[in-house]
């Protein structure tokens, strides 16, 4: 009886030759074998080939592999080599290690931040570009910064999502917030160049906050109201504080585009500026009638207030007013605010009609109506003629 040749055993040969039990060089699409026998049709791979991460089946045996010439000199390909090896220096031993944790809702706020809430200080491309990759490059190197980019996030989820959620994003607002704010304090009074974009930023997110969080507030006195209107503002000088502190550095810095305020080509309601044309002519008034009447304070805040109206109508939901005037106003009439003087009451009550326009963005939402109805009910019945156009922009519409 004629003696069969040995050879190795071919484990993804092809369905004939190992009906046939003879070696299959496993070419695709026909192998060596059945082009010879030109049975090109029976040529047909149980497998799409051989996979360098297959394991055995369950229950075979396994052999050692068989060194070629490249592996005894030390050079061997990866599919001679086992998974483990593929990794090099970094495969380890097979100690256990406790495996890093990912906190998966800080990763679920970030991008939050860049596919969404970055959005809210954006006037234009060039801003929005700042606030969506700069800032967040900031925090980087700024842990209360990412902290404020977290919890204004957190906030922005509350208000999108139902009850169920809520309490949770309202939690983990209200935690950043806190340790954002006690990091941030440290750093006040030590603006460098190298925390002044930081700064200039988190300053930014937490008057956005303070604008969000008090419509969220479950005890009325904690809300949209003038009081808490006030506090905002003094919060919002802060902002202003940290750019003085760095400004030079700060306009000549990748930041540059926030500082390039170009107004948007807009038309304004001939109503508008009638209604900030009055306001100039009683602010005279009251001049001729006080010379203690700081006319030339309140020509500053009327006209700040003036020059931004144009952002509101070019983009009613824009936070560039609401915050951009609460940055310029003068300790002065922060003053007169809190001594309920009238008349600042009354340029108050104009710039509740910008918040009342913004009211569809998430942070201002109902701040303009709460508070212009607390000014309607301090002014005395003669000054309440000096806001007939506010009512009207307010309640009327």
């Amino acid at each position: 009886m004629p003696i069969r040749r040995s050879h190795a055993k071919s484990r993804h040969g092809c369905s004939s030759c190992r009906r046939r039990r003879v070696k299959c060089d496993e070419a695709r699409p026909v192998c060596k074998n059945c082009r010879t026998r030109k049975d090109e049709n029976t040529c047909v791979y149980s497998t799409s080939g051989p996979f360098v991460f297959a394991e055995d089946a369950p229950g075979s045996p396994r052999k050692a592999p068989q060194k070629s010439k490249s592996s005894r000199s030390g050079s061997g390909s990866g599919s001679d080599r086992s998974p483990q090896a593929l990794w090099g220096p970094f495969a380890g031993s097979n100690d256990l290690v406790e495996a890093p944790v990912i906190n998966m809702q800080h990763m679920q706020l970030e991008l939050q931040w860049i596919k969404h809430t970055h959005k809210l200080f954006a006037r234009s491309e060039e801003t929005r570009k700042v606030w969506e990759f700069l800032v967040l490059q900031e925090a980087f190197h700024a842990p209360f910064l990412m902290h404020g980019i977290i919890a204004l996030s957190a906030l922005h989820c509350s208000n999108e999502h139902g009850d169920l959620q809520r309490a949770e994003w309202l939690s983990a607002a209200v935690a950043h917030k806190s340790t954002a704010l006690s990091m941030f304090w440290e750093h006040l009074n030590d603006i460098t160049e190298s925390n002044a974009k930081a700064m200039m930023s988190f300053a930014g997110i937490a008057l956005a906050f303070s604008f969000a969080s008090a419509l969220i507030c479950p005890q009325p006195e904690d809300g949209p109201t003038l009081r808490s209107l006030i506090d905002v503002f003094v919060l919002a000088r802060g902002v202003q504080a940290v750019v003085n502190a760095a400004s030079e550095f700060l306009h000549q810095s990748t930041f540059a585009p926030l500082f390039d305020i170009a107004s948007p080509e807009v038309t304004i309601p001939v109503e508008t500026l009638q209604a900030f044309d009055r306001l100039e002519e009683l602010n005279d008034r009251c001049y001729e009638l006080s010379a203690e009447h700081n006319i030339q304070s309140y020509k500053q805040v009327i006209g700040s207030l003036r020059d931004l109206v144009c952002f509101t109508y070019a983009e009613p939901t824009s936070l560039t007013l609401a915050a951009g005037w609460a940055i310029r106003l003068s300790h002065h009439y922060l003053e007169e605010l809190n001594n309920r003087t009238p008349f600042a009451l009354v340029v108050l009550a104009h710039y509740c009609v910008f918040l009342h326009r913004a009211r569809h963005n998430w942070c201002i939402g109902s701040w303009g109506y709460a508070v212009f109805e607390e000014i309607n009910l301090v002014l005395d019945p003669g000054w309440k003629s000096h806001i007939g156009w506010v009512t009207s922009e307010i309640i009327l519409r």
